[in-house]
């Protein structure tokens, strides 16, 4: 009975560290992705750039659900749609060969696969 108790206390923990993690580098991606802008208007070239900042809304917004939702299935739900939002701007990146934030998009993309792995977590017992 402690054991189990001891396990949703650590997938708990574990999904506040993830939506906490969530809410800072979504942060730092939209803070960098804004910057990126500057005071001119943007080119063709740099619509990319509202993608990011798209990106790095959802997931803050993400990490914000994942802090507060009890249910496996809204997490597994959070981390399909995180994952997705994410490889657009990773996708674009690399078609143009402008890597601007690509790190931080690939450790997104990561923790988008642990939200599902930790929505996972004691699911089947």
């Amino acid at each position: 009975m402690g054991e189990n108790n001891m396990e949703t206390s650590s997938r708990k923990i574990s999904q506040i560290l993830i939506g906490l993690l969530f809410i800072l580098i979504g942060g730092i991606a939209i803070f960098l992705s804004i910057f990126s802008l500057g005071p001119l208007p943007i080119s063709k070239s740099m619509a990319a750039v509202y993608w990011l900042i798209f990106a790095g809304g959802m997931n803050v917004v993400g990490g914000i659900v994942c802090l507060f939702t009890h249910r496996h299935s809204v997490l597994i739900i959070l981390a399909a749609v995180l994952f997705v939002v994410n490889l657009i701007p990773g996708i674009q990146q690399v078609i143009s060969g402008n890597y601007f934030l690509f790190p931080i998009i690939v450790v997104l993309m990561v923790l988008a696969i642990a939200i599902g792995a930790v929505g996972l977590w004691d699911r089947n017992k």
